[in-house]
């Protein structure tokens, strides 16, 4: 579907949104938000977290360490407060909080001052926007070594924002709930898709563990580390990769020279390689290289197995990782004191026993995920251009390059 421009467009004077609608303002984040500083003093109170997801009450029980940890300098939040992480300003995120609680005192807790000027929702997809098209990174500062760019304070307040009258604020808020909430639901589809075809992978392997031509080994048996050392030469480029929890697969990171590498070893991934996450590994974080990832890198920190010739196929074992026993064996061999610091002791995982059907069934398990696979990499496409018209809506409707106001009566 397209939508019309405003009539008439000026100059806004800043640089990264250009012309605006004649009637709409360019305004300074300082004149229209007040940064709150509430200390908590002690805990009381749900801890809440910013994912991607939104504001959420933290699992403190599920998270071992953290019921000890110093939460006196956490920050209140009331519901309707804007809480942002602005300490990480590649993949952080800004929400409205839905509740009271206190969250770290390196998040960014603000309110808008004056509610007959400015409207929530439509700021909060702004805000969102910042993050999704970069514009916050580049009022930044951090280190492009590591990556991590934070927003600080003044940046934050000087930074001008397009804003219309509150009327045509509601408009555009209404607008967008109802068309990125129909854009949601089909993403939502997508990913149930996805889910289904890892139960069914899951149902294969598991149904093969009682038969009596199933064997009992120990996973050293069926698998060997790989080892393809990268040797680093100046002026040359790396792509590592990275893994998505719940075995969702694997993701390319920017290309790297030499000098941006770090410290870590890294190794040579090829297609067909069962890639491990030693960091998050308790979560699911396990993969299969397709032949897009040949040449990729990982560095020390991620186990790379391959299935002994005429015992165990490497897509079987995949399988396996990927199913409830799978979960259960990478979590047992996942330790560590605190929260999310549970590092994967690859040397126990391969004494763990085992199931190791017929070759017959790991051929079946094997051409099931290697279909998944490439149903995997529709959906995978199909999302992906769904959450670009996502974010490109949201970008042309709260910068004012298109006029849904009409839309948002109908």
């Amino acid at each position: 579907m397209s939508f019309p421009r405003y009539p008439k467009y000026k100059a806004s004077g800043v640089d990264w949104l250009g012309d605006v609608p004649e009637h709409w303002n360019a305004e300074r984040i300082r004149w229209f938000f007040e940064i709150k500083k509430r200390i908590a003093g002690e805990l009381g109170h749900d801890v809440l977290s910013i994912t991607q997801q939104g504001i959420k009450v933290k699992d403190l029980e599920s998270n071992v360490g953290q019921l000890s940890m110093d939460y006196s300098k956490y920050q209140f939040v009331e519901a309707g407060d804007f809480a942002m992480n602005h300490m990480d300003l590649l993949t952080g995120y800004v929400d409205i909080s839905n509740q009271r609680g206190v969250t770290s005192p390196d998040y960014r807790v603000f309110s808008i001052r004056d509610s007959s000027v400015c409207h929530d929702k439509y700021l909060l997809f702004f805000f969102q926007m910042g993050y999704k098209n970069k514009i916050f990174y580049a009022f930044g500062q951090g280190s492009s070594h590591f990556g991590r760019w934070r927003l600080p304070t003044e940046q934050f307040n000087n930074l001008r924002f397009p804003l219309p009258p509150i009327a045509e604020q509601t408009a555009i808020a209404e607008f967008l709930d109802r068309e990125t909430g129909k854009i949601d639901g089909l993403v939502a589809e997508q990913r149930r898709l996805m889910e289904l075809l890892k139960d069914k992978i899951a149902s294969l392997v598991l149904s093969s563990v009682d038969l009596p031509s199933t064997k009992r080994l120990r996973f050293g048996d069926a698998a060997s580390i790989i080892s393809r050392p990268v040797f680093q030469q100046e002026e040359e480029s790396y792509t590592r990769i990275g893994l998505f929890n719940r075995g969702r697969g694997l993701f390319h990171k920017d290309a790297s020279e030499m000098d941006d590498m770090g410290e870590s070893d890294f190794f040579w991934i090829e297609e067909g390689d069962l890639i491990i996450s030693g960091q998050f590994a308790w979560e699911g974080a396990v993969a299969m290289a397709g032949k897009a990832d040949t040449g990729c890198v990982v560095s020390h920190r991620y186990p790379v197995l391959r299935g002994v010739p005429e015992i165990a196929l490497t897509e079987y074992l995949f399988g396996l990782l990927c199913t409830d026993h799978g979960d259960f064996l990478l979590n047992e061999n996942s330790r560590g004191a605190a929260g999310r610091n549970r590092p994967l002791n690859i040397r126990y995982l391969m004494k763990e026993t085992i199931p190791v059907p017929s070759m017959q069934i790991q051929e079946a398990v094997a051409r099931a995920i290697h279909s998944r696979a490439v149903l995997f990499e529709e959906i995978s496409n199909t999302i992906d251009l769904l959450q670009e018209r996502r974010t490109a809506l949201i970008s042309s409707a709260v910068t004012g390059q298109i006029d849904v106001r009409q839309q948002a009566r109908n």
